[in-house]
């Protein structure tokens, strides 16, 4: 079926569509084209409709529409990445989850990290020591069946824990300082013990904090700053986090806490807006609301007899990014090329004249701002009888 049309007197891409007499979208005949992608004609730009949907049904006949927009320039800026604190710049490679911790030389600890591919990559993080006198010896710690054994040159022993406790994890730290996390029914803890298993210290976690998995700690002789310094992976269903943590010297006084964040790292976990929304702190303090659609009131054409108009506008994505969309599902204009997302979601924020937008590929969360959405302009294709042939 040969479609004839009229651009409007504006510069910019044309998206066009096909709907049913109930006002479905049922073809997109076009978006983000430019004219060159039609047949030029006496009376206007050419295409041809094969009768089929999107998905290449061919439609009943009757009675179908075709309309669209010219589309002019939308400023669309990127913000920030937020739920990442691995991810640098828009070309680093995406790790989104931690997998372990690996202890190096020279008090320098790998993190491998697994990128949504299925890469790993490795980045390293040290602690902030001087190299000891002497070397650590031949000690040497594992966890067997949730027994903590500390090997120290020709001895062995078992740390002694208390009956229901398990060890999840072990590191030697400092000269004769063992580090263990310690699950236990009343909760998970790291704890300090010399070799000989006398209790010194504890890092205990409050319910909902994530809890610690691995533990590195420091070997060699600590800044003046700093008496004992160790390396914690730590997780629950919403975040995944590396912190460095360190003892100083000099007591703390009051209310101050015992430790010292020197590191923290986070990725948040969910494959959804709603799993990582409590985490999505705005600047005023409140969530972020998310608004399902806009009515946006457009550039008057005036072949459509000066007629105002508006549209009805909303966010959508596939695999080659976001773009904003009718509420019908015709594309209108490319926001990001960000592949592989899993969630796109758009509000309004300060003054209401621009759109914030946030979306998600399962390893970052992205932000942008959307400038001039009313740069459009509607175009009437006409009514066209569809015989089913």
């Amino acid at each position: 079926m040969r479609i004839t049309f009229l651009p409007p007197p504006m510069e910019g891409s044309l998206s066009l569509g096909i709907y049913d007499k109930k006002g479905k979208l049922v073809r997109t005949m076009a978006r983000e084209a430019s004219e060159k992608d039609f047949t030029i004609g006496l009376n206007g730009l050419i295409t041809f409709w094969d009768g089929k949907d999107d998905a290449g049904k061919v439609m009943p006949p009757g009675l179908y529409t075709a309309r669209g927009y010219s589309v002019g320039t939308i400023d669309v800026d990127g913000i920030a990445l937020h739920g990442n604190d691995w991810i640098t710049d828009d070309d680093a490679p995406r790790p989104a989850r931690v997998l372990d911790l690996h202890a190096a030389a020279d008090d320098k600890v790998d993190v491998i990290l697994r990128t949504l591919d299925g890469k790993e990559v490795t980045r390293s993080l040290s602690f902030d020591t001087q190299p000891q006198e002497k070397p650590p010896g031949d000690e040497s710690v594992s966890i067997t069946e949730g027994k903590v054994k500390l090997i120290s040159g020709a001895e062995a022993h078992e740390l002694p824990l208390a009956a229901r406790e398990t060890a999840v994890d072990a590191a030697l730290g400092a000269p004769d300082r063992l580090w263990v996390i310690v699950s236990a029914p009343g909760g998970t803890e790291v704890r300090a013990y010399t070799y000989g298993g006398e209790f010194l210290r504890r890092l205990a976690y409050a319910p909902g904090d994530p809890l610690p998995r691995r533990i590195l700690a420091a070997r060699g002789r600590s800044a003046n700053r700093w008496s004992e310094q160790i390396l914690l992976l730590e997780q629950n269903d919403k975040v995944q986090r590396v912190r460095s943590l360190a003892l100083p010297q000099q007591a703390t006084k009051g209310d101050a806490p015992a430790w010292e964040t020197v590191i923290e790292k986070s990725i948040w976990l969910g494959d959804s807006f709603e799993a990582i929304r409590d985490s999505l702190k705005r600047p005023s303090g409140k969530p972020f609301v998310t608004d399902k659609e806009f009515i946006v009131r457009l550039i008057d054409n005036p072949l459509l007899k000066g007629e105002p108009t508006t549209a009805h506008v909303s966010i959508g994505f596939n695999e080659g990014g976001s773009f904003l969309q009718t509420t019908e599902g015709l594309p209108l204009r490319r926001f990001t090329e960000t592949a592989g997302l899993k969630w796109v979601v758009i509000g309004r924020e300060g003054s209401g004249r621009q759109l914030t937008i946030f979306q998600g590929d399962g390893a970052v969360v992205e932000e942008f701002k959307a400038h001039k959405l009313a740069n459009m302009m509607a175009f009437d294709a006409g009514e066209y009888e569809w015989t089913g042939k």
